[in-house]
């Protein structure tokens, strides 16, 4: 993405220099949720999708920062979510507008505490997330060669 002016200018992201230990803790912890989404799909397939929701969002903040910026206003995941797909590109609009759809499914489960996905969405959730894991790692990498990750 080139462009990041409309968003800084509407308060929505921040620069900052980035900070490649943020953005391997990022990944890491996305890496864990998606170690702990096995551990609770059994019993529970919609917690299950917000753990796989979560690990995408953590790839997404890994992506920004990457770039140089972190989500600064209120309505941050949905900043994330349209800046993850600005920088991955029409290559990976699919897959991005399945992270948006999960965004908001996340919201009715969260604030309207309604069950919204069952085990079939779950396993689904699941595969989108370890897609956009190794597309925001090797996004990351290209863009980033000389510097050597641990991930």
């Amino acid at each position: 993405m080139k462009d990041w002016g409309e968003y800084l200018k509407k308060g929505l992201v921040k620069e900052q220099r980035p900070n490649f230990d943020q953005i391997e803790q990022q990944i890491v912890r996305a890496e864990k949720d998606l170690k702990t989404f096995g551990l609770v799909l059994g019993s529970d397939p919609e917690w299950a999708c917000t753990i796989a929701y979560q690990a995408m969002m953590r790839m997404g903040r890994a992506l920004m920062f990457s770039y140089g910026y972190l989500p600064a206003d209120g309505q941050q995941h949905k900043t994330v979510v349209e800046i993850t797909g600005k920088i991955l590109g029409e290559k990976f609009n699919l897959l991005v507008q399945y992270f948006d759809r999960m965004r908001r499914s996340r919201n009715v489960f969260f604030y309207d505490s309604l069950d919204t996905n069952n085990r079939t969405q779950a396993d689904k959730a699941f595969e989108n997330a370890g897609t956009l894991l190794k597309v925001v790692k090797d996004t990351i990498r290209k863009c980033n060669s000389q510097f050597d990750f641990k991930f």
